[in-house]
């Protein structure tokens, strides 16, 4: 057997090592190396390629984030921008006669809803009244009314029977203005609910569209009875009469509307023609 050598840090494993272990460990050594040399050529090209893929997928990335901000761009330049909405002439003419910031007594009200008018037909007078409840909720209020003296508005009324319920539910179509019903009937119809109801059209106690005899409401209704009520914003909009009416039976009209509300819940109400600014009225 050979002799070992102590090691000595820094000196190669050939000037420790000798005899047939020094040969066999050579041996090795240059194996290693050109194994190692056919590994780091495969190392190299897998780093590069790795290197390769990772730059695709950089700009690939670079690409798609770049692509909604394009995209966005080019969609905001394709919205287009609002314009304010231009009134006519005439509508300027006739505005011009109003001041917007005071509220008028009734009387000079519906003198200017006469000058203010501008259409070529004699066109309604309509009052549009804001109620509010105490806890700055819209109010639902609604219920019928009879004008002292006739709006010029007619109305279509219908009895609702088996027939008339089965043409609505085929149909989905409700013409008529008001929908009246007896108690016994209200159960056939519930079905349309979803077709009345959001039209306003249900027959409805409050309203007095649901009677024992309706055909005496039908003829209250036609001979100028007419139905009030809020929207969904607590809004009531009625028409009182022709702008061609007489201004007394105008007042008469839009007193016998603001009797039956209550007082204390309205905030605000407005008087107009059909074409023609709104102007504010003293409550």
């Amino acid at each position: 057997m050979g002799t070992q050598k102590s090691v000595v840090i820094g000196e190669s494993p050939e000037a420790i090592i000798s005899g047939p272990v020094a040969e066999h460990h050579g041996k090795k050594e240059k194996g290693k190396s050109k194994k190692g040399k056919v590994e780091e050529k495969i190392k190299e090209k897998k780093f590069k390629k790795e290197i390769e893929v990772s730059e695709k997928n950089e700009e690939t990335g670079k690409i798609k984030e770049e692509k909604p901000a394009e995209e966005s761009e080019e969609k905001s330049k394709k919205v287009k921008v609002g314009k304010a909405k231009v009134r006519s002439k005439k509508y300027q003419e006739v505005n011009a006669l109003i001041d917007h910031e005071k509220k008028y007594n009734l009387a000079e009200a519906l003198e200017l809803v006469k000058k203010t008018s501008f259409s070529k037909f004699d066109g309604n007078v309509e009052v549009h009244v804001r109620v509010i409840s105490k806890s700055r909720k819209p109010e639902n209020i609604r219920g019928l009314l009879k004008y002292p003296h006739p709006t010029g508005k007619s109305i279509k009324v219908v009895i609702l029977d088996e027939k008339v319920a089965a043409e609505i539910e085929k149909t989905g179509k409700a013409e008529a203005d008001i929908y009246i019903a007896t108690p016994e009937m209200m159960p056939k119809i519930a079905k349309l609910a979803k077709i009345l109801g959001p039209k306003g059209k249900m027959p409805n106690p409050k309203s007095g569209t649901i009677a024992a005899d309706p055909e005496k409401v039908k003829k209250e209704l036609e001979g100028g009875q007419l139905e009030y009520k809020t929207d969904s914003l607590g809004n009531i909009h009625q028409v009182i009469g022709k702008v061609s009416a007489e201004s007394k039976k105008l007042e008469e009209n839009f007193n016998a509307l603001l009797y039956v509300l209550p007082k204390e819940k309205i905030t605000s109400v407005t008087i107009c023609a059909t074409m023609g600014p709104g102007i504010k009225v003293q409550i």
